[in-house]
């Protein structure tokens, strides 16, 4: 029997790492906590084309209970809303950070997603949500909601940070000796089934880690605090800008 590379989507071989789109994401849990930052300190992190659209940051911790290749992980993910090329609003990534080496790697792979490693929780403590991020045995991210308190209108998020359900990030990927292409990936959630969505008083801290610089955006003012319970597919991504 010969090895074909022809038939060989993802390695290694036989266990592949990455799955080819598209993938379902059943019960997603979502703490998500908007807030404002220095304008300056966001446009730091937006690569041109795209151009920052405000001073909004907004931060999801993930819990994952059913994913598809990937099985129960924690994930967080910071965001940026910006405009792409063409004007329409989405989101950009700066940092990502995530508990499965899988969707690590798929997320790169695929996406262009700046993932790293990292310790996510999202548990309820009595009344209230909390979610925490760490990593080098720093809590760098510690988000917090009322559990429950009011209903949130629908549409919430896409109402304060338009373009809210589309992700653009900077996909790095190396060529022929020390050459590198570089290109704006982007990406919508589709199909999406929202089985609970609330609102209610938030907060978020930040804690310095060189590794994780999330204190690059420094909390002003939480404007918005979200917890919602959802299904959703994650589809092949398109190109929308190369270098």
């Amino acid at each position: 029997m010969t090895f074909d590379p022809l038939t060989v989507s993802s390695t290694p071989f036989g266990a592949p790492l990455v799955p080819r789109l598209p993938i379902r994401l059943r019960r997603t849990e979502i703490l998500t906590v908007v807030y404002r930052t220095d304008p300056e300190a966001a446009s730091a992190l937006v690569p041109e084309p795209l151009v920052p659209a405000g001073d909004l940051v907004v931060v999801h911790v993930y819990w994952m209970h059913d994913a598809e290749w990937f099985g129960v992980y924690g994930e967080s993910a910071v965001q940026l809303p910006v405009t792409m090329p063409g004007g329409a609003p989405a989101v950009y990534s700066p940092l990502l950070f995530l508990g499965s080496d899988g969707a690590v790697a798929a997320g790169r792979e695929l996406y262009g997603q700046p993932k790293k490693g990292g310790e996510v929780v999202l548990e309820p403590r009595g009344d209230l949500l909390v979610g925490v991020v760490s990593r080098n045995g720093i809590d760098v991210i510690t988000a917090t909601i009322c559990f429950k308190q009011e209903p949130a209108p629908a549409g919430a998020l896409d109402a304060l940070v338009p373009g809210a359900g589309t992700n653009v990030n900077l996909r790095v990927l190396p060529e022929d000796g020390d050459e590198m292409r570089r290109e704006l990936v982007a990406r919508d959630f589709v199909d999406v089934v929202v089985h609970e969505a609330w609102t209610g008083p938030a907060t978020i801290e930040l804690r310095p880690n060189a590794q994780v610089p999330v204190h690059r955006l420094p909390v002003r003012d939480v404007v918005l605090g979200l917890q919602r319970t959802l299904d959703l597919t994650l589809p092949p991504g398109r190109v929308v800008h190369r270098y």
